[in-house]
């Protein structure tokens, strides 16, 4: 790969392990109620920690992936994607259904930085719901009732036999990494390649995710910033990306600015192949945004893709450790011989 692009890829990564840092120092996700406010009115206070170290390394970052190759810096770095073994074969969760095997072994840039903040996400402490003998969620105080909804974006009557704290766990981790990813985002005041929580209208017409202000995507939840939706996106049948990777990371997140939708799903969580149909469909629609708006084109041709589309199974799909021969790790294990 080259240099520039190591380089732009490497000093992203740096800015995201000092982001996290911070966040472990902050500890945001203690209490459900006490570690979101604290992240709502602390974002300030850990951008000024990090003000200083964060100057030069956005200065680096301006001045190697702000380039008019931006696509084509993405699709270098996609193309030594750190897989590990297990992710190039496709084994495990979903792997049986084309679609998503197709998904896992979709080559994308940042796989290590994705693979940091996940690692942190499960590490982090986080409330579950303790059981008690004859205390139903229906029992629960509507304050955490709310909020517990809100997180699981269902009703909590609709989940009675389901493994509750399993289901909260998974949620919460999922929102931890979604706030790392936003924190990243304004640490580089609004542009980030990579977009948490990116929000597309209904089927068919797939409405692009408002935008509060130049590049910074509008969000409308309280207890959960990502939930519910921002208006029109809140209309039954919205679908919500865990983490777009943008072509141009100054340009507004939108149909026409998609390299990659990136699905993160952590242990216990469903993976399910409607959601993903669902992606495929608003990358078809972005392909056809793309060529109406692409002003020039080969032959006039129509624009073929929309954007990558990869599922990204924490732990499994983790980066294989740096410096590791991709040789060496591609390799499967030599059976012993029996005597």
């Amino acid at each position: 790969m080259p240099a520039p692009i190591v380089a732009g890829v490497l000093v992203i990564a740096r800015l995201v392990t000092l982001a996290l840092s911070i966040y472990e120092t902050l500890d945001v996700l203690t209490d459900l109620y006490e570690g979101l406010e604290k992240y709502n009115k602390g974002v300030d206070e850990a951008k000024k920690q990090l003000e200083k170290l964060i100057k030069d390394l956005k200065g680096e970052i301006d001045s190697l992936v702000d380039q008019k190759e931006q696509v084509a810096v993405l699709k270098s770095a996609a193309a030594v994607d750190p897989q590990n073994p297990a992710t190039q074969r496709a084994s495990g969760r979903g792997a049986e259904d084309a679609v998503i095997k197709a998904a896992v072994q979709q080559k994308i840039p940042f796989r290590r930085i994705i693979s940091d903040v996940c690692e942190k996400a499960d590490s982090m402490p986080v409330i579950q719901l303790r059981k008690k003998k004859g205390v139903s969620v229906k029992d629960l105080p509507s304050a955490k009732r709310k909020a517990l909804e809100e997180i699981l974006r269902v009703g909590l009557e609709n989940v009675a036999d389901v493994d509750l704290d399993g289901l909260i766990l998974v949620r919460l981790k999922q929102l931890a990494a979604s706030l790392m990813f936003e924190f990243v985002d304004h640490c580089l005041d609004w542009a980030s390649p990579l977009k948490a929580e990116v929000t597309f209208g209904p089927p068919k017409q797939y409405t692009d995710h408002p935008v509060e202000r130049g590049t910074k995507l509008q969000r409308a939840g309280k207890v959960s910033p990502f939930y519910p939706f921002p208006k029109p996106n809140n209309r039954r049948g919205s679908i919500s990306a865990d983490l777009v990777i943008n072509e141009y990371r100054k340009q507004r997140t939108d149909k026409n600015n998609i390299f990659a939708i990136v699905e993160i799903k952590f242990e216990g969580d469903k993976i399910d192949k409607t959601q993903f149909d669902q992606y495929d469909a608003l990358l078809k629609r972005a392909a056809t945004a793309k060529t109406d708006n692409s002003p020039i084109r080969l032959n006039n041709e129509v624009v073929s893709s929309g954007g990558r589309l990869s599922l990204f199974r924490y732990p499994e799909d983790k980066a294989r450790p740096a410096g590791a021969d991709e040789k060496t790790q591609s390799k499967p294990p030599r059976k012993s011989k029996t005597r």
